[in-house]
């Protein structure tokens, strides 16, 4: 065997090691790219889950705002209809002590 054989033996067997990493190393990544793509697809699933429970929470706290709203005005008509009658009951008392006074007299 000459030193140009072993030569291109050895570059033989040096490439068909790279070839053999090579093929290695495209299994290793379709897997790895398996494994990222099943991780991805939970963390999907994940986001969709919540997405819904906070269109539910939202929707919550819409129906609450919507009801203290409601309350609010509910509470300052009914202040107003009795600043009304506190001002009609004053009256009612003053005249009634004036009245009064005109009898004592």
């Amino acid at each position: 065997m000459t030193d140009s054989d072993l030569t291109i033996s050895i570059l033989q067997g040096i490439r068909s090691d790279l070839q053999q990493s090579h093929r290695d190393n495209a299994e290793r990544f379709a897997a790895l790219q398996s494994q990222m793509d099943r991780g991805f697809e939970q963390v999907n699933l994940r986001f969709e889950q919540a997405n819904q429970r906070f269109e539910v929470i939202e929707t919550a706290l819409r129906d609450v705002a919507e009801q203290l709203v409601m309350q609010s005005r509910a509470l300052k008509a009914f202040i107003d209809s009795r600043a009304v009658v506190e001002e009609r009951l004053d009256d009612h008392e003053a005249r009634l002590v004036a009245l009064e006074q005109r009898r004592s007299s």
